[in-house]
C-alpha cells in the first residue's frame, strides 16, 4: 500500500487533503477544544507544540505506509475542520480501522458524513479492504448514529479503562463489510 503521491479527496464542499504543519493553528484550535475529548481518552492540546508533534507523527505513519490520515478542509476557506484516518491496517485480514473527529462547530452538519462517505469509497475500492471497523463510545449517540448511517453494524462492546485508571469507557466495536 502507498500513499505516494498523497490522495486527495473531493466531496462536494470539502477536500479530504494530506495534514501539513500549515494547518497548525486549526487544527490546534480542534484539539485543544476539551468538547473534543469527552468520549475518547485523549487530553486537550495546552500548546501548538503538542500540535506539530501530532502533525509530525501522523505525516511519519503515511510516509511509512502505517495508516493514512486526510486533514478535512472546506473547499471555500481551506480550514481544517476535522480528521479523518484508516489505521490499524491489516494486510492479511483486508481490514483496517476508521478514526474520525470534526471540531464541535462543525458538527452536525453533515461535514463527517460527506467526508467518511469518500473514505469508504477510498478504502474498499483503492485499497481493497474487505472490512472497516470503528469504535465509538456508547454515550456518543451523534457518532453512533453516523456509523449506523453509513450501514456499519454493531460486532461488540468493550469496557476500556482510560490510561490513568480513572474512567471506564464502554466502547462498541462497529464494522462495516465490503459490500459482494
Amino acid at each position: 500500500m502507498l500513499f505516494d503521491p498523497f490522495p486527495t479527496l473531493e466531496t462536494e464542499r470539502l477536500m479530504l487533503r494530506e495534514m501539513m504543519l500549515s494547518d497548525q493553528d486549526d487544527l490546534f484550535k480542534m484539539r485543544a477544544d476539551p468538547r473534543m475529548h469527552v468520549y475518547t481518552d485523549t487530553t486537550p492540546d495546552e500548546r501548538v507544540e503538542q500540535t506539530n508533534v501530532y502533525i509530525e507523527h501522523m505525516r511519519k505513519g503515511v510516509a511509512e505506509n502505517r495508516w493514512i490520515i486526510w486533514a478535512i478542509a472546506q473547499k471555500e476557506t481551506n480550514r481544517v475542520i476535522g480528521s479523518v484516518g484508516i489505521w490499524n491496517i491489516d494486510e492479511t485480514k483486508h481490514s483496517a480501522e476508521l478514526s474520525y473527529g470534526i471540531a464541535p462547530d462543525y458538527q452536525g452538519k453533515g461535514y463527517m458524513a460527506e467526508s467518511l462517505a469518500c473514505a469508504l469509497d477510498f478504502a474498499f475500492q483503492t485499497m481493497r479492504l474487505a472490512a472497516l471497523e470503528a469504535y465509538t463510545e456508547a454515550d456518543n449517540t451523534p457518532s453512533r448514529k453516523l456509523l449506523e448511517g453509513l450501514h456499519f453494524a454493531e460486532v461488540d462492546r468493550v469496557d476500556d479503562t482510560s490510561a490513568d485508571g480513572k474512567r471506564v469507557y464502554h466502547m462498541i466495536d462497529y464494522r462495516l463489510e465490503l459490500p459482494k
